[in-house]
């Protein structure tokens, strides 16, 4: 019988038992990728993470990420947890390059005794993708009425930074009264897209410029509590939407307050010629619990 130690952070909050949770395998070496999605699934949290060598000895670690559905190609909030948790185990400071399936992510990093901060900055640029679903379809599977969802300039629109949401703008009361239809969710037919990302300006917060849900029963997660890889590619939507000027913007996202796990999101995007140039993605984390796991 072979064991596995791990550490659980609430991430994207100084709060515990707020934000989104994620477990770290910190040494998943011998793991195959089918026991990996198991151990997921045990947990039962939005994401888990495994992490491994790196391919590339300049990095510090290659990090699988799974959801209780599938593996993911990357992923926001297990990618700031996950260097926080490396960055303790390793005893590492400033900086620490984690090896994902869509790239190398290099995150600062600073640890604390409790927890810590990350902010990582994506190599996959936010892009518009393809073509979203029918407004009709959309509300129905929000349990929304269809002149809730917004069709003129914030008009739906299925856009990523490495992987794909569709994206949804409605009013702030909207937003908060969405839940899923399941009965209906199929028929959006969204293959190789996570989930639908609603949001609305303005929050809960008096410094919040965006309030967002994220629903992805495909994922095995109806709601996200905080999804840092919807945030990342967040910008193709704005870009397209409004006149973003030349400079750097700093955007403060909340997240999870229908869950009762409010998360906060800082996204900082750097815009050049009318064009994103850079994405960064930050935010809090608090250790939760260590163990092992018997395998």
């Amino acid at each position: 019988m072979a064991a596995y130690d791990f550490v659980t952070l609430d991430v994207f909050t100084e709060k515990k038992f707020t934000g989104n949770q994620l477990a770290v395998l910190l040494d998943a070496q011998g793991l195959s990728l089918e026991q990996m999605q198991t151990i997921t699934r045990e947990f039962n949290y939005a994401e888990s993470t495994f992490v491994l060598p790196p391919e590339n000895p300049d990095n510090t670690a290659r990090v699988r990420i799974f959801t209780p559905g599938y593996e993911m190609p990357f992923a926001g909030h297990p990618t700031v947890g996950t260097a926080i948790a490396v960055a303790r185990a390793k005893g590492l400071k400033g900086k620490v390059r984690l090896e994902l399936n869509t790239g190398v992510f290099p995150v600062d990093v600073d640890v604390t005794e409790t927890g810590g901060f990350a902010e990582f900055e994506n190599p996959n640029l936010p892009t518009e993708t393809g073509a979203a679903p029918s407004v009709d379809k959309l509300a129905a599977a929000l349990s929304l009425q269809v002149s809730a969802i917004e069709t003129q300039a914030h008009k739906p629109r299925r856009c990523g930074a490495g992987v794909d949401y569709i994206y949804v703008k409605a009013s702030l009361d909207a937003v908060k009264q969405a839940k899923v239809n399941s009965a209906v969710w199929d028929d959006l037919a969204l293959e190789e897209i996570v989930g639908i990302y609603l949001y609305a300006e303005g929050g809960e917060g008096p410094d919040v410029n965006y309030h967002a849900r994220m629903f992805a029963p495909g994922a095995g997660v109806v709601e996200d509590a905080a999804t840092g890889s919807a945030a990342a590619g967040f910008p193709a939507q704005i870009i397209r939407s409004e006149t973003i000027s030349d400079g750097v913007h700093r955007w403060v996202i909340e997240q999870g307050f229908e869950m009762g796990r409010p998360s906060r999101i800082n996204a900082t995007v750097a815009v050049e010629g009318g064009a994103v140039q850079s994405v960064r993605i930050g935010g809090d984390a608090v250790f939760m619990q260590e163990g092992r796991i018997f395998i």
